[in-house]
C-alpha cells in the first residue's frame, strides 16, 4: 500500500468540527481502490478505524481493457467517473454507519 496515491480527503460531521474523515487512495488519481476511515478523538486528533471501504476500480479497468481485444473497429466503452463514485460511496457509508 506504500505506492498508493492519495486522491481525495473527505470530512463529515458538523462544519466546524467534522467527526469522520475518509481518505481515498488509488494507484493514480483516476483509479480509486480504497478509503481509510478515521474518527476524530476527543483531543482533536484522528484515529484510523479498522474498517476500510473498497472500490471496484480494478474490475472496471479490466472490463474496459478486455473489450479492446475484440477488434480494432469496436468502440471501447468509456470508464465512469470513478473518483466521483468513490466520493459518493464514502458519503453513503458515513450516512448509513456514522451519521447521528
Amino acid at each position: 500500500m506504500n505506492d498508493s496515491t492519495l486522491i481525495d480527503t473527505l470530512q463529515y460531521g458538523p462544519a466546524d468540527a467534522p467527526t469522520h474523515k475518509y481518505e481515498i487512495y488509488g494507484e493514480d488519481e483516476k483509479t480509486p481502490k480504497y478509503a481509510v476511515i478515521s474518527q476524530r478523538e476527543s483531543d482533536g486528533s484522528w484515529k484510523a478505524l479498522d474498517e476500510k471501504l473498497s472500490f471496484a476500480a480494478e474490475d472496471e479497468q479490466q472490463a474496459a481493457s478486455s473489450t479492446m481485444d475484440y477488434g480494432s473497429s469496436d468502440s471501447v466503452p468509456e470508464l465512469r467517473d470513478l473518483p466521483a463514485e468513490a466520493r459518493e460511496r464514502c458519503q453513503q457509508h458515513w450516512e448509513k454507519n456514522h451519521k447521528a
